[in-house]
């Protein structure tokens, strides 16, 4: 079994901003991004709640590779944009 530990997530750029869903959700796709950079997986850019469809992370390779994010067009394994406010 291997084990890796990430550099340390810092937060302070959001410590300006209320505390709403839109931070959370950039905090949260921060820390999803640096997972999927240890863990080599494909970032997906949803939630479970928001797709009840199988998620591209279960797709062949050929699919995968094809995948994009429907929001921003960009290929999925892209780390999240900035936080738009």
């Amino acid at each position: 079994m291997e084990v890796r530990f990430g550099k340390p997530l810092r937060f302070d750029h959001y410590l300006d901003r209320p505390v709403d869903r839109f931070v959370l959700r950039s905090i949260t796709d921060e820390i999803m991004y640096e997972i999927m950079m240890l863990s080599e997986q494909v970032y997906v850019d949803e939630y479970a709640s928001a797709s009840p469809k199988p998620s591209p992370a279960h797709a062949t390779p050929a699919k995968q590779e094809a995948a994009v994010d429907a929001r921003s067009g960009a290929p999925q394994g892209s780390p999240p944009g900035p936080l738009q406010s």
